[in-house]
Parts: structure tokens; sequence; C-alpha cells
């Protein structure tokens, strides 16, 4: 039986995800002890950053919840959390320029050892217990990194979060290609819905003692030639037309 709402909600178990929340949490620190009322006084350098990291945690977490309904609205989302992010690694950048000091090159020293070091994918509970083990999963993923993303050195912690953004950016475009090629192969909600339809019609035909198809074997349905010298008289045709043109009389 075709299913009509696709497979949807698996966020927790890519490693994209894994990565905006160390930024999200990450960014959430940095603000912390980066801005004060002093060189932030209404609040706008910090809000604009926490809300950017939050954006990407969040569009990725509806974006995948939709996806059952939705290839299109998934897609948009993922692209919308893919820009946030981009907009945060600005801030960033913006604040190191700001200390006079340019972000760090790939092989700083400090940034190979990051590059080298990977979050564990989440194997943990998908039912009840996720919220809680996923926490667990994010405090262990938070705890391996804290030297770099949670450095009280400000110049160590931005250039780490954006190499982390980075790792996250790279991530979700290959999700976005594959969401996209799934979409190519499979189609949307809507074809699906169509297919469930023609399957259920099928069967229905084939209870109430339609024959099969010659050519294919599927059950068959009436049908009137519109043409021809048989034009207005019934006939069996295959419910695969027009895949398959398979015709039976009807006497």
């Amino acid at each position: 039986m075709i299913s009509i709402i696709a497979k949807r909600g698996g966020y927790r178990h890519t490693l994209t995800f894994g990565y905006v929340c160390l930024v999200y949490h990450a960014t959430e620190v940095f603000c912390g002890r980066n801005y004060s009322y002093k060189n932030d006084p209404l609040g706008k350098t910090s809000g604009q950053m926490l809300g950017a990291a939050r954006s990407a945690r969040q569009n990725i977490v509806e974006g995948s919840s939709r996806a059952g309904t939705s290839r299109e609205t998934e897609l948009r989302l993922y692209d919308v959390a893919r820009g946030s992010l981009e907009e945060l690694a600005g801030d960033y950048e913006a604040f190191l320029v700001g200390r006079g000091v340019a972000p760090c090159p790939a092989d700083d020293g400090r940034a190979v050892r990051l590059k080298a070091m990977k979050i564990d994918p989440y194997r943990g509970d998908m039912g009840g217990n996720a919220r809680h083990d996923y926490g667990e999963y994010v405090l262990a993923m938070r705890s391996r990194f804290a030297e770099f993303l949670e450095s009280e050195d400000p110049l160590v912690a931005a250039n780490s979060a954006l190499a982390a953004i980075d790792r996250a950016c790279g991530l979700l475009a290959r999700q976005i290609a594959a969401a996209g090629e799934e979409f190519r192969e499979e189609g949307g909600f809507t074809e699906r819905l169509s297919a469930a339809r023609l399957e259920h019609r099928d069967a229905r035909i084939a209870a109430e003692g339609a024959p099969e198809c010659p050519k294919c074997g599927k059950p068959m349905r009436k049908a009137v030639a519109r043409k021809g010298r048989n034009a207005g008289n019934p006939f069996w045709s295959c419910t695969g037309y027009p895949e398959c043109s398979g015709t039976r009389s009807w006497s």
C-alpha cells in the first residue's frame, strides 16, 4: 500500500542538526560573555546573533517535520537555515575584524585540531525519551568541543564557531541536494496522493470482478470508444493506461 505521508521528522539523526545545536549553544555562551550593556546597549548584536542561530536550528526542525507533506516547504526551510548560518558567520567575522584580527587561516594549528574532531551520530531513542536522550547527546558533544566553541578566549571561540558553521553549511548543502534528488525520483505529496487514489480504485475494480489485462496483468476498467467504427461501444481498458495499452472486448 502506498504511504500518503512520507518519512519525516528524522532531524535528530542528522549530523547537520548536531552541529547546528553546538553552534546555537556556543553562540549563547559567546554573547553572554562578550556583549554587555556597555558595548551592546540595545542588545541588537547579541539579539541578532542568537536569532540567527535559533533560526538555523528551528528551520531545520520545521523543515524535517514538513517533509512528509511538502518537499518544497522542506527545501525552502533548509535554505533559510543555511542563510541564517551565513548571517551568523558574518557577525563572528565582524567581531574578529573589529578586534584587529582576521579569521584564522585553514592551516592554523588550532583550526587543524578542530577540523579533525567530529561529532558522533545520534543513535538514541526516537520515541518517548527522545528529548531526554538527545539532550544528553548534545551535552556530551558540547563537552567534547568546549575548549574551542566555549573557550573563554573570545578569539578562539569566534574562530571555532566559524569552523563549526562552515561544517554545518556543508552538511546542510548535501542534505538539500539529497532531498531534491528524492523529490525528483519519488515526487511529492500530490503525486503520492494521486497514486494512492489510483491504487485504491484499481483494488476496488479488481474486487468487482473486472478481468486482468492481457498485457500486464493489472485489473481493467470499463471505457467507451470515442472514435472509429466502434465509437460509442464499451470495452475493457487497462487501468495502467497510458503506460499499458492492453484492451479486451466488452462481451
